[in-house]
């Protein structure tokens, strides 16, 4: 891959801890890079809870002030996470996101691409006209799945739907959320019944809840732990880092 990934973090269905994944991916990419997170899941995003972020400025505020000032540097209104991502938050209610054109939202979301950086486009639930709009500007497409029966059949519709439209279906990686479930299907199974390999299988784990409901993500408390590792070695894919690039390998470089 050439240039900073743009990814389109998507779900077909509601409930399948996308954000969660998102937020994971993000943090665990800011050991490598300087990511930003857009959460286009305007009337309900999750982005601001999922880092405990206060936002200053939002979406809303960023469509704003790039109506106002035309080619103006906009890049204060990101919101700046102690892992090193910024994040740009969806508006602060519902009546403020029905205002929102998606055309402006998408001169918003390809400023942020053009600063060169990697993008994480965190979407709503469903194939939303901001969803559509998030897609068409991915270098990949991160699609979450569950493993019950509705999530499974939604993610083989979507990539049916893909297929129709001439997408190129090898950017896509499967995640599989709550892989571990007791009650849920196999990955096994899910992989055959999407027509996948999954990139990312992520284990049913209290810690991924924990961290949803404290703004913390695994990957920033506990980045060496095993769910930790797990999204480090498929954002090295991603980010095509070197296996032997690691913060202790750098530091290392450093000292004389």
């Amino acid at each position: 891959m050439t240039g900073a990934p743009i990814l389109a973090v998507v779900s077909p269905k509601g409930g399948n801890g996308k954000t969660t994944v998102c937020a994971n991916l993000a943090a665990s990419m800011a050991r490598y890079s300087d990511p930003v997170v857009i959460d286009l899941d305007v009337h309900f995003g999750d982005v601001e809870y999922a880092f405990r972020l206060d936002p200053l400025y939002r979406l809303d505020d960023a469509v704003r002030l790039m109506a106002e000032g035309g080619d103006e540097d906009i890049s204060h209104v990101l919101t700046r996470h102690p892992t090193g991502v910024s994040a740009l938050c969806a508006p602060s209610d519902p009546v403020a996101a029905d205002r929102l054109d998606a055309d402006e939202v998408n001169r918003v979301v390809d400023y942020f691409i053009g600063l060169g950086r990697p993008v994480l486009l965190d979407t709503a639930g469903g194939i939303s006209e901001f969803t559509l709009a998030a897609m068409d500007r991915a270098t990949d497409y991160v699609i979450v799945c569950g493993t019950d029966v509705p999530s499974v059949q939604a993610a083989r519709k979507l990539i049916d739907t893909m297929s129709r439209l001439g997408m190129d279906l090898t950017r896509i990686h499967l995640v599989i959320n709550r892989s571990t479930s007791r009650s849920g299907l196999t990955p096994e199974y899910v992989e055959q019944a999407v027509g996948l390999r999954a990139s990312l299988a992520v284990p049913e784990h209290m810690s991924l809840t924990a961290g949803m409901n404290q703004g913390c993500p695994v990957t920033e408390s506990d980045p060496r732990s095993a769910i930790g590792q797990t999204f480090d070695r498929f954002v090295r894919t991603l980010i095509e880092v070197p296996e032997s690039d690691t913060l202790a390998e750098r530091l290392r470089k450093l000292l004389p």
